[in-house]
């Protein structure tokens, strides 16, 4: 029985994801995307799960590259994959609205699609041995599916130096970029991973959703749409369970009991 693409497993309140296949360094193929995809779902409607990790089997690849051979196969036959059916494009639909905080847990090189992966999380951490690159332009392509997200992440002249070159950065470049939250020694990876997850789990589940769904809101708006939304936003967090169990812990000097994660339909 072949072994699964994408290994998924809850770890306390966490849902980890992890590609599996160090055999090819990690590098995905069009069935790590929709398993990836089905991951999210089932991390969304198990009400104790409260952070996704996404990582990266072995110690030594996140996630290196694609399937050259099968993308060769398909420009012999002078058929482009329409963007609606795009399964990485599906893929960064169903990031999009996930309810969840979304972890990229980077344990090694992380390269091509591996650096897209990297991009839609919400949050990474780093192995400081880890190297990061956009390595397209060397075989004749180009990041087009992680640019929407790059574009967010880096300062525009240090990204066109990374994909137009596709020279790699190390971790600590990385993290001056704005591609990581930290870069730490890869053996404590696990226990900056865990720390990150505790303290999603520390806060209001109802209010990370909610303000998870505010920012990525806000990414297109003007700043007069953005004081709309954010008032919107506020009032109707306002009205939550959640906020009248933390402004009563406050009052009490107690730690929240929240109510527990609801869940997506």
């Amino acid at each position: 029985m072949n072994a699964p693409v994408v290994i998924a497993e809850k770890k306390g309140q966490a849902y980890w994801l992890t590609l599996n296949r160090p055999e090819r360094q990690n590098a995905v193929n069009w069935d790590v995307f929709p398993a990836l995809e089905q991951g999210l779902a089932t991390a969304q409607a198990d009400p104790d799960i409260r952070a996704i990790v996404l990582t990266g089997a072995g110690d030594k690849y996140f996630c290196v590259g694609g399937e050259l051979g099968f993308d060769e196969a398909r420009s012999r036959t002078g058929l482009a994959p329409d963007y609606l059916t795009h399964p990485l494009v599906r893929l960064y639909q169903a990031v999009e609205k996930c309810s969840l905080p979304l972890i990229a847990r980077v344990n090694g090189h992380c390269m091509a699609p591996g650096l897209n992966l990297l991009a839609m999380c919400d949050l990474a951490i780093a192995a400081e041995t880890a190297l990061i690159a956009a390595p397209e332009a060397k075989v004749g392509l180009f990041p087009m599916l992680g640019l929407g997200y790059l574009h967010r992440l880096m300062p525009r002249r240090h990204l066109l130096e990374l994909v137009l070159t596709g020279e790699a950065l190390k971790a600590e470049q990385a993290l001056t970029l704005g591609l990581l939250n930290r870069g730490v020694p890869a053996g404590d990876l696990d226990a900056a991973v865990d720390s990150l997850v505790a303290k999603l789990a520390a806060n209001s589940p109802e209010a990370l959703r909610r303000g998870k769904h505010a920012f990525r809101a806000m990414d297109d708006m003007t700043l007069e749409q953005c004081f709309a939304q954010g008032v919107s936003a506020v009032s109707l967090l306002l009205l939550t369970e959640d906020f009248r169990e933390g402004a009563r812990a406050f009052a009490e000097k107690r730690k929240p009991d929240w109510p527990a994660r609801k869940t997506v339909p």
